[in-house]
This record gives C-alpha cells, sequence and structure tokens, in this order.
C-alpha cells in the first residue's frame, strides 16, 4: 500500500562507514588498553542491579580450636542462626552518547581517499578515549576505594620514581597492596590475578629510579633492554610486562582538551600519578551469573553501533558511532589505589 513520505519510512540505514569498523575495535587491546584491565558486561536493560556479597563470614573463624562449631553426639546440631553472609544490591545506569559527523556528497566524491570510512574510524576511537576516559576518572579517584588507598610513601616508603635498589618502595608499595587485597578477599584474589595499571609519564618515571634500573639489568632481559628489543608490549616504555610478579598495563589513551582553532592541547586520560593495582581474572567478558572479582565492570547496553544516513535534500551523509555504557567499581575489595606515586 502507498504511503506518505515522513520520518519514518525514508531513513535508509547504510554501512558504508564502517568498513573497517566492528565492535572487536573496542574489544581489541592492540588498540586501547583499556580491555587488559575491566570487564565487560553485556545487558538487557538501561537500568538494573548486581549483586555484592561481603566475603567475612566464608573465612570467620572466631577460636583456633573451632570450638563454635563443635557437634557433640547426643546434642542438637548447632544452629547457626548468625551464619548467613550479608550482600548488596547497588544500581547501574548506562548512558547513551553518540560521536557523530557531517560530510557533503561533494566531499565524499571528490576526497582521494575513503572519507567516509576514515570518519567511522575517527569517531570510534573517540568513542573509545571517552569510554575509557570515564574508566580512568572512576579509577583514579582514591575515595571510591574505602580503605583501599594510600599514598606511595605512607605504602612503600617512598615515591617511586626516587626509588632505588637498596629502598625498594615500588616492590614494597605493590606486595603491601597486594596484601591487603589478599587479606580482604580471603584470598580469592591472589596476587598473580592483580595488574598494575599507569600512565606512560608515571612508566618513563619508574625506568628511571635506580630500583628498576637495577632491578632490569640484573635480569636475563638485560641485553634487549639495552638494544630496545625488551620483548612484549611495555617495550616503549623501558618496562617488563611482568614487575614483581604483577602484569603492567600502561594506559596511554590521549584526549585532546582544546576546542577546534584553539593552540592544540593534549594529555593522557590516565593520571601520572597514580597507579592502581586492580584484578581482572579470567575472559574479557564477565560470566552472567557468576562470580566475578573483576575491580572495573563497564556493563554494555549497546556497543559500538556505526550508522550513517544519507540525507538526499542536503546532499550530505551523516555518520555517528554510538555506545550505551556504565562503567562500575563492582568489587572494589579487588583493587587498591595507589597516589603520589612519582614527582
Amino acid at each position: 500500500m502507498p504511503v506518505f513520505p515522513s520520518g519514518t519510512n525514508t531513513y535508509q540505514p547504510s554501512t558504508e562507514a564502517s568498513n573497517s569498523l566492528t565492535v572487536d575495535f573496542s574489544r581489541n587491546p592492540k588498540k586501547f588498553a583499556l580491555p587488559n584491565y575491566v570487564s565487560y558486561a553485556k545487558v538487557e536493560k538501561n537500568v538494573g542491579l548486581y549483586i555484592v556479597a561481603t566475603v567475612e563470614e566464608a573465612g570467620r573463624i572466631l577460636n583456633s580450636d573451632l570450638s563454635d562449631f563443635v557437634w557433640y553426639d547426643g546434642n542438637d546440631a548447632p544452629q547457626h542462626n548468625d551464619g548467613n553472609e550479608a550482600f548488596d544490591m547497588p544500581a547501574f545506569a548506562t548512558k547513551r552518547f553518540a560521536y557523530g559527523f557531517n560530510l557533503g556528497d561533494l566531499t565524499i566524491e571528490q576526497a582521494a581517499w575513503d572519507i567516509l570510512a576514515q570518519h567511522g574510524r575517527i569517531k570510534a576511537q573517540q568513542a573509545m578515549t571517552a569510554r575509557t576516559q570515564k574508566a580512568a576518572t572512576l579509577l583514579n579517584t582514591s575515595g571510591n576505594f574505602g580503605t583501599h588507598t594510600a599514598t606511595a610513601t605512607a605504602l612503600g616508603g617512598g615515591k617511586w620514581d626516587v626509588s632505588t635498589s637498596a629502598l625498594q618502595y615500588i616492590q614494597k608499595s605493590l606486595h603491601a597492596a597486594a596484601e591487603v587485597v589478599l587479606k580482604d578477599s580471603l584470598g580469592a584474589v591472589s596476587p598473580a590475578d592483580l595488574i598494575l595499571a599507569i600512565n606512560p609519564t608515571c612508566a618513563r618515571l619508574m625506568r628511571s629510579s635506580q630500583e628498576l634500573v637495577g632491578h632490569i639489568l640484573s635480569s636475563p632481559h638485560a641485553l634487549a633492554q639495552v638494544r630496545g628489543e625488551l620483548p612484549g608490549r611495555n617495550v616503549i616504555y623501558g618496562l617488563p610486562d611482568k614487575l614483581y610478579g604483577y602484569n603492567v598495563i600502561v594506559e596511554d589513551a590521549v584526549k585532546v582538551t582544546s576546542r577546534k582553532g584553539a593552540t592544540k592541547a593534549t594529555s593522557f586520560v590516565w593520571s601520572d600519578t597514580v597507579a592502581v593495582l586492580m584484578a581482572r581474572p579470567g575472559e574479557l567478558e564477565a560470566p552472567s551469573g557468576g562470580p566475578n572479582f573483576s575491580t572495573c565492570t563497564v556493563f554494555l547496553k549497546e556497543e559500538m553501533t556505526v550508522e550513517t544516513e544519507r540525507d538526499n535534500w542536503h546532499r550530505k551523509t551523516r555518520g555517528r558511532v554510538v555506545d550505551d555504557f556504565d562503567v562500575v567499581l563492582t568489587a572494589p575489595v579487588s583493587g587498591y589505589c595507589i597516589t603520589a606515586v612519582v614527582l
């Protein structure tokens, strides 16, 4: 049946801008560091609840002789009316973001390259940078970690960039933080599960410390380090992928903070002076319904949808990348925020 044109029947969706764009872009650790230290959780609704159970009861032993649990023959079994574990049900609320562009027909037609696909990739990178910014803001705020935060000086004796092989400020800080996580998670999160996240400035200052100079030169990778051939993703920063047993992730996402036409200003999304030791055990995508000790989780209602719309009347194409997500510290007990680590 013929219909009159309206906003509901003339939209012609296109995949032109998505030539090189898939959801994999947001999950590829070679493109962004974020997937290395957070978990992703797909959700069906924008608002929901997740369960956080305390872990005290699983390790509660009040008497070393186990007298609270003894069941003598002929007596009623212990009732343990106070043996239940407490839980909380915090909420998450995803928010939808659109990163768009407009290109005229003549621009698209006469460009010497696929300018439409290029802008799709640009907006995908902008979306991932924004997602990383939200995670970094959450993780770099020490107040979000409760008692699981301290300065490097309070934790390990001093700032990391001035440490020496004798002082071992870096090693002491990391081991002290990991010990707190191990105790408070009742051993559910071991040091092997922990990831150290820092930014490139912090990595450079750490690498220049006499503690790490001595640590690396005494390792079998010393010659490769001098040659700039140290294997792994952190070679450009002069850091090993593992330091004192902890995986090291350098969050190198950069944001532009100046408006168009103004003097260009850039900065790292992650703070120079904050290091976070956090857990992201298992695969990138969090298991549905099972226990998850990932410190930080990205709840995804819609993930990196690429859309273009051809406007015949105005002879242009509108494009956008849509991301609908929330970032939550789902298990702060499995992380530790170390502040004032350098400078």
